[in-house]
Formats: structure tokens, sequence, C-alpha cells
């Protein structure tokens, strides 16, 4: 049969059947709708949030055409309240269709925050969450905690990876991640001229409780940083150990400005790697 023939042959099976056809359409349509419809946003955020010891509030809710729920002035936090990890005026979540699917509810995120973007797939795996994210020109200078601990940093944040989350088992969770930030500075003390650090790139992975840096380089700024190391994870962060390893090296303009600094160094930059040891807490420089 020519391939005419065989469209012919579709046209007149359409022609024939188009009353029941019609009728399959619409009911699917209506499945759809009504499955969206009666999704359970609620719960299922709340099911994807509680492994990670996390919870979500938010100012109101309201219905986004043609299906999902917008959720107004939404705060992400610890379950305790303590610490603040995300804030948006509006963000959108939508059903995962393949998590449907796979019998697993899970949701899709997308929102504006901190003068960019950020979009999160998530959905539950047992005792665990397992994570997709992906977030765009994030403004760090804006984001709450960094100013509450005092870390005065300027930064255009953009990322994604993917993640394994589970509560309390460290060993369990794995995950992938990769970092670029924009035009980064930091100022040392209040009122000070900003240190600048250029653009900075870093790929990250954990695996068995330990949080592997392969690679952190920076360049573009008053100095530049090549490094890589192993920060290993304890249930209370401060504790976890540290064993980092980079070079330094500052430009003309760098030395002009922050020479002073450089004599609290444990040897002049380029001389040799710094090693980054001790505790989250209790860093120490050698």
């Amino acid at each position: 049969m020519t391939t005419p023939q065989v469209f012919e042959s579709i046209r007149e099976f359409v022609r024939a059947h188009r009353t029941i056809l019609a009728y399959v359409t619409v009911g699917a349509l209506l499945f759809f709708a009504f499955l969206l419809a009666t999704f359970p946003y609620a719960d299922t955020l709340s099911g994807v949030l509680a492994p990670m010891g996390l919870r979500l509030t938010m100012r109101e809710q309201g219905v986004s055409f043609p299906f999902g729920i917008r959720l107004d002035g939404v705060v992400l936090d610890s379950s305790d309240g303590k610490r603040q990890l995300f804030k948006s005026d509006s963000l959108l979540v939508t059903p995962a269709y393949l998590s449907m699917l796979l019998g697993t509810p899970g949701v899709s995120i997308s929102a504006d925050a901190y003068g960019g973007s950020f979009y999160l797939h998530a959905r539950r795996s047992g005792d665990a969450t397992t994570l997709t994210f992906h977030g765009a020109s994030l403004h760090l200078e804006n984001y709450p905690e960094l100013r509450a601990i005092g870390v005065n940093v300027r930064a255009i944040l953009s990322g994604d990876g993917d993640a394994y989350v589970t509560r309390n088992n460290l060993l369990a969770d794995h995950g992938v991640f990769h970092v670029a930030a924009a035009g980064a500075s930091y100022q040392i003390f209040p009122g000070s001229k900003p240190l600048k650090l250029g653009d900075i790139t870093a790929s990250i992975h954990l695996e068995q409780g330990k949080l592997t840096i392969d690679q952190v380089v920076s360049h573009g700024g008053d100095l530049s940083i090549s490094g890589r190391g192993v920060i290993e994870l304890q249930p209370n962060l401060p504790d976890s150990q540290l064993a980092i390893k980079f070079q330094l090296a500052t430009t003309p303009a760098g030395r002009a400005t922050f020479g002073f600094l450089l004599n609290f160094l444990p040897h002049p930059p380029k001389a040799g790697p710094y090693l980054l040891s001790g505790t989250l807490a209790y860093p120490r420089l050698s």
C-alpha cells in the first residue's frame, strides 16, 4: 500500500468513526481535568518535604489556569522554624505527570525568587525525597540567611543538580551539583572595600556522607582560586570535618588593596597550596 493510500484509509476510518472518536477525546480530556482538579497538592507537598525536615507556609492559595495551583507569600523553612531556606512572593505548583504514572506522586515547582528564577521537581521515594532543580540569576545579596549570619557576599548565582535526600541517614544521601557565580565579591569588614572574587564555577557531588568538591575555580577578581577537597558531613553540621586543598594567586590590584591581609596567611600565595582543615565551626588554614 502506498503512502497516499495509507492516509486515505486513515481519513476514511476517522469519517466512519468520528462520533466514537469524539466521545473518546472528550472522555480523555474530562478524565485528565478531573485528575488535575483532585490532585492532592497539599498532601504531596507535605510528603516530599517531610523526609528533609522542611515545611512550607503560605499567605494564600489559588488556582492557576489551565492546571496547578499558585501559592503566594511562600516561605520554606526547617520544621522547627529556626532556619528559613527559601522565600518567594509567588510560585506555581503542578503535578509531576511521570511520577503519577509511576505511582509516586510528585510536584514540579517554578518560582521567581531573589531577582532570578528557580525550578524544582520533587517526588517521594520511600522514606526519602528525589530532587531535580535548576536556578538562574539568583542574587545572593538578597538571601536573608547569609545576611543574618553577617556574610556580606554579592553574586549572581546559577546552577543545577539532582539529589536523593533522607532526614536522618547521611550515608544514604547522594547527589550531583554544578554551580556558577558571576561578579562575586565579599565585604570582609562593614564599610570596607569589597574583595572581588570574579566568576566562580564549582562541581560537587555527595555520596556516603561526604560532600566532595571535585573542582572549584575563580577568575577575573582580585584573586584567583583553584582547589578541590572533601567535607565529611556530621549530623550536627558545624562538626563536619574539612580537608580542602587550594592554590591562591593575586592580581596587582588585589595586592595593592588587600596586601595587608596576605600577611595573615601561613605562607605567600604561589609558594604552594593551602590546606583548609578542622571543622566548619573551627576551620584551620595551613
